[in-house]
């Protein structure tokens, strides 16, 4: 007998993009589906443009805003699905993604399986698809951690997966305190709760690469506290599997990849990573940035690069990367 999936779709004032995302799921030729859109305290129009889509395999609830964390986990306590695909509300799968992920996994519930995936700015039909070295099956979940943290782009998404509902259980879901790089901590525990990786090559997840507004753009006290914890979160998983050099390397480098974002706005914050990355033995990760930064930072320091860039900010500077990003972006449309 097919096994019932369950896509959840955590949605926050999402009505330019939700229907695509919907829709997306509704045209799976996998058919044994339930589509669980959670709308998370939307003041749009979300729920009316979910609801003009007529399909009865289209479950629609609202909750007050808490959060896409803890509306993703209302979403999959009220599933009943033996695997669980989640899609954001601004992103798109390709019409064959979850029988290429059930595919993959040959009816195997211990295992979690990871897709492709690409960035894109308009047309989700054609992502810039990555190709990454942890894109093939692991025994080991934890050799495929190591290679996507250290070798990729350490992408972690909670997209990336379609997972048994026991390995869901046994990780424990999403912590609901979590805003900003939620999917780290998350993919850690999913990752650490199975026994291995399958990868579905047909599967292709197009996610979207804007400018500013969406999640991952925030840069507020709130947001810099939740990537400090899912930091601390995830990195402490991976020690208590493993207590590497490795992994506190690993471990250490995320620590100071953040430790740019928090100095100099955030003190306590700096103060509590330096800590962390000095009892891991130290990290030699450098600031990456353009020809400004690498003049720059063999005469002031990474920290003076980083007061200086919050002061231009604040005067203007701004406008200058935003219109920098928006070139990047245009590469991929």
């Amino acid at each position: 007998m097919s096994p019932l999936v369950s896509i959840i779709i955590p949605a926050f004032n999402a009505s330019r993009f939700i229907q695509d995302s919907v829709l997306a799921s509704v045209q799976q030729s996998y058919a044994k589906l339930e589509i669980i859109v959670v709308d998370d305290g939307s003041t749009d129009d979300t729920v009316a443009r979910i609801q003009a889509i007529h399909d009865p395999r289209i479950y629609c609830v609202s909750q007050a805003n808490q959060g896409q964390s803890a509306a993703i986990n209302y979403g999959v306590s009220i599933s009943s699905g033996q695997f669980i695909k989640i899609l954001d509300a601004d992103d798109w799968i390709n019409p064959e993604h979850v029988a290429c992920h059930l595919a993959s996994l040959g009816g195997r519930t211990d295992c979690i399986s990871s897709c492709r995936w690409g960035y894109f700015v308009s047309d989700f039909r054609t992502p810039f698809v990555r190709h990454e070295i942890s894109g093939r099956n692991y025994g080991d979940p934890m050799e495929w951690i190591v290679d996507s943290l250290t070798k990729d782009e350490g992408m972690m998404g909670g997209w990336m997966w379609l997972i048994p509902r026991q390995v869901w259980e046994r990780s424990g879901g999403y912590d609901s305190r979590l805003s900003l790089n939620n999917d780290f901590h998350f993919s850690i525990a999913t990752l650490l709760a199975s026994n291995g990786v399958c990868f579905a090559k047909g599967a292709v997840y197009s996610y979207r690469k804007r400018l500013s507004g969406a999640l991952s753009a925030s840069n507020g006290r709130r947001a810099m506290e939740s990537a400090f914890l899912t930091t601390d979160l995830g990195t402490r998983a991976l020690l208590d599997r493993e207590d590497s050099e490795r992994i506190r390397t690993i471990a250490a480098d995320r620590f100071q990849s953040w430790l740019f974002h928090f100095y100099p706005d955030f003190p306590d914050l700096v103060e509590s990573a330096e800590a962390r990355i000095s009892e891991l033995g130290g990290s030699a990760l450098r600031m990456q940035g353009g020809r400004m930064l690498k003049f720059l930072r063999p005469v002031v320091g990474w920290k003076g690069v980083r007061r200086l860039q919050a002061f231009a900010y604040r005067y203007g500077w701004k406008h200058i990367l935003d219109r920098k990003a928006r070139h990047r972006l245009s590469g991929l449309e």
